[in-house]
């Protein structure tokens, strides 16, 4: 009998040597990357939760405080490293002249030459978590997370939409830095001003950035909004600040209304009756006219009776 213990274990000898032989350490494996802000070490943000804090550059200005330095070195001499931003945005290293919040770009590819060293900078303008993702060569991309912290605030806003009498008149407050994003609300003023009396209020809410006030015992009437609030200096470049806007609502009596618009249609429907009497005593006359008058003609010449 023919053993086949042999053979078998010529092969899986076989496969294992040539899995061996394919197994390599990763290119760039001894690339170390070092974070700083301002010199100052950066821990973290290898995950969402651990996300770099950088505070937005509200005055157009991206200080050595608001950007994230990353300097890699370690790598193969020869290979390129490729960066790109969602949420956050990236500064070639040595940007030459004024760096503002216009300055950077989403993606780099940073070539090493004859070099093992790479650098950039990050900065943001949201609070959302910005992603920075790092490919070294052909080796495993790594993923980095910074997130903004809004600036001093800088619009406000208020509306509200038209209220019944009897109910609460919602009037909403909200407050955005330079960017867009969403500031305390606390921070703002507001007044309601009608006819009969100007009522200031203390909002309380807000650090979501918007504050809703309700506004209770109203009579009919129109309100005026006013919001102020101190908001930050203009800064040259950026969204010129608002730190007094007006808005207004009406308070509305439903009811009567109601009432009114039935008054109408009743009044609307009397006419129509009106009317149709007139129309129906047309017609009967129409009719009897046209029966004495076909009676004298002949039957090609008759007309036809309304019905």
């Amino acid at each position: 009998m023919t053993s086949f213990k042999k053979p078998l274990i010529a092969i899986a000898s076989a496969v294992v040597l040539a899995t061996t032989t394919f197994i390599a350490l990763p290119a760039n494996a001894a690339v170390t990357t070092t974070l700083t802000i301002a010199t100052t070490a950066a821990t973290g943000g290898t995950t969402e939760a651990t996300a770099i804090a950088l505070p937005v550059p509200a005055d157009n200005s991206v200080d050595a405080a608001d950007a994230l330095d990353f300097a890699l070195a370690g790598i193969t001499a020869g290979e390129t490293v490729t960066v790109v931003a969602t949420d956050a945005t990236l500064i070639k290293a040595g940007t030459t002249g004024t760096v503002t919040a216009t300055t950077g770009e989403s993606a780099l590819s940073i070539p090493t030459g004859t070099g093992n060293t790479a650098a950039f900078k990050v900065y943001t303008k949201t609070t959302k978590t910005g992603k920075v993702v790092v490919t070294v060569g052909t080796a495993i991309p790594v993923t980095y997370y910074v997130k903004g912290t809004a600036g001093a605030l800088n619009t406000i806003t208020v509306s509200a939409p038209t209220a019944a009498l009897g109910t609460t008149a919602k009037v909403t407050v909200s407050g955005a830095d330079v960017f867009g994003n969403v500031v305390n609300a606390a921070a703002i003023a507001l007044q309601v001003i009608s006819s009969k009396a100007t009522t200031p209020y203390t909002l309380t809410t807000g650090v979501t950035g918007t504050a809703t006030q309700d506004i209770a015992s109203l009579s009919v009437d129109t309100y005026d909004l006013v919001a102020t609030a101190t908001v930050a200096t203009a800064v040259t470049g950026l969204t010129t600040p608002v730190g007094f806007v007006k808005g207004q609502f009406k308070v509305v009596d439903l009811a009567a209304l109601v009432t009114t618009k039935d008054a109408e249609l009743a009044v609307a429907n009397a006419k129509v009756s009106v009317a149709e009497a007139k129309y129906a005593a047309l017609v009967k006359r129409f009719n009897a006219l046209a029966k004495q008058y076909n009676k004298k003609v002949s039957k090609k010449s008759q007309v036809k009776l309304v019905n």
